[in-house]
């Protein structure tokens, strides 16, 4: 991974359930789109799989830097994310978690998440109309509501926080679009 090294992926929610359909997505468009937090799988069984894993690694070299919650749809929507970033971590492998953050404003997902070592948060748009272009958010998903909440995550979380943005032509690779996304997330 460019942005962490050695990684070790976990994949905590089934294929293409998530808050967002993007018009970029590598996995393709999201199969079942929800906002309700629920149970997809056992932590305990994810953290086997990863210990596992871990225990095969004969290399020092080829030892992950980071273990990353990063799924083929939200991990925000699954309600045991706090126990599973809990349970990797005592296998002395710092957590990531890289999240479309249109859960952020819930405070249950700011408590999971600051169990994380390192967060990274989509922001791709933070205009209404290019936001709603260019990730195709559930309909019950507010704008103002996920700028607000990775503010307040932000004054509290103690690991390393990110923004990530992909820039598609003619949608959100204008100079405004870019400068607006940068501008106005950090007031």
């Amino acid at each position: 991974s460019l942005r962490l090294g050695k990684s070790l992926g976990v994949n905590n929610i089934p294929y293409k359930i998530c808050t967002y359909s993007c018009i970029y997505c590598q996995v393709g468009k999201a199969i079942k789109m929800q906002i309700n937090r629920q149970e997809f799988y056992r932590p305990d069984d994810l953290i086997d799989e990863a210990k596992a894993l871990l225990n095969h690694i004969q290399n020092e070299k080829d030892y992950p830097d980071y273990i990353t919650i990063v799924p083929d749809g939200e991990p925000t929507l699954d309600i045991n994310l706090g126990i599973l970033i809990e349970k990797l971590k005592t296998l002395g492998v710092p957590v990531a978690v890289i999240t479309n953050a249109s859960l952020i404003d819930l405070p249950k997902v700011q408590n999971d998440l600051l169990k994380a070592n390192y967060v990274s948060f989509k922001a791709d748009a933070f205009s209404p109309e290019t936001w709603k272009k260019i990730n195709i958010p559930h309909k019950r998903l507010d704008l103002q509501s996920i700028k607000k909440g990775i503010r307040v995550f932000r004054n509290y979380f103690s690991g390393k926080m990110v923004t990530e943005t992909m820039l598609v032509k003619g949608v959100n690779d204008s100079p405004d679009a870019v400068s607006y996304t940068h501008l106005t997330l950090p007031t």
